[in-house]
């Protein structure tokens, strides 16, 4: 696996430069440094306005996102869906390009930070397209490794639809195990459904 900060975009910085009150590791100082991320197929990195005609080729299609928020039923609803959900506060939050055709076929993001406890919930989705080939796992081993790396963060959790296999496989392959089933509401449904939690700490982690 390979995962790396393309450091030739970035500014260098002196560790007096950094905003950091007790010299200890800042997450949002790493999240900032690992902004665009390069694995074997992918380029994890900020979401562009660009990105427009292949979000909209996402969120326009049920399947994609079955599991995830409604479809939009126009184009305008996905840019805003886009810009509020995934640009406005773009840490922690990566698009998932294909290296070799550019294209922008998903998301990996983190989710309810709990930062006394190290812990945060890890969301993604793909372009149904891509399904198949592994991209989201090579994704979250990526985002896994670098969390307990360099993000100094202790707990990694998942929740899923209970009929979301496709979810769970992705999980299970990246070393998440399951840790409990609960029924909640959906959060725009309303819906009560079926929930499960994989979780991957720091201690049960193993570099591949």
């Amino acid at each position: 696996m390979r995962a790396y900060v393309l450091s030739s975009l970035l500014p260098k910085l002196s560790k007096s430069s950094v905003l950091c009150y007790n010299g200890n590791m800042d997450i949002w100082t790493e999240l900032g440094r690992f902004s665009i991320i390069e694995t074997d197929r992918l380029l994890l990195r900020p979401f562009l306005y660009t990105d427009g005609d292949d979000f909209w080729e996402i969120s326009s299609n049920p399947d994609n996102l079955n599991f995830i928020f409604p479809n939009q039923v126009n184009r305008s609803e996905s840019e805003f869906l886009m810009v509020h959900y995934f640009m406005k506060e773009p840490l922690g939050v990566w698009a998932i390009e294909d290296k070799y055709t550019r294209k922008m076929i998903g998301v990996i993001r983190f989710e309810h930070f709990d930062l006394a406890e190290a812990s945060v919930e890890i969301g993604y989705f793909l372009n149904k397209q891509y399904w198949g080939q592994g991209l989201m796992t090579e994704c979250l081993k990526t985002l896994s490794f670098l969390s307990f790396e360099h993000f100094g963060l202790k707990t990694l959790s998942i929740v899923a639809h209970l009929d979301n296999k496709a979810s769970q496989r992705v999980a299970q392959k990246s070393g998440f195990v399951l840790k409990r089933q609960f029924k909640g509401s959906d959060r725009y449904t309303r819906k009560v459904r079926d929930y499960v939690v994989y979780q991957l700490k720091r201690g049960d982690y193993r570099y591949e």
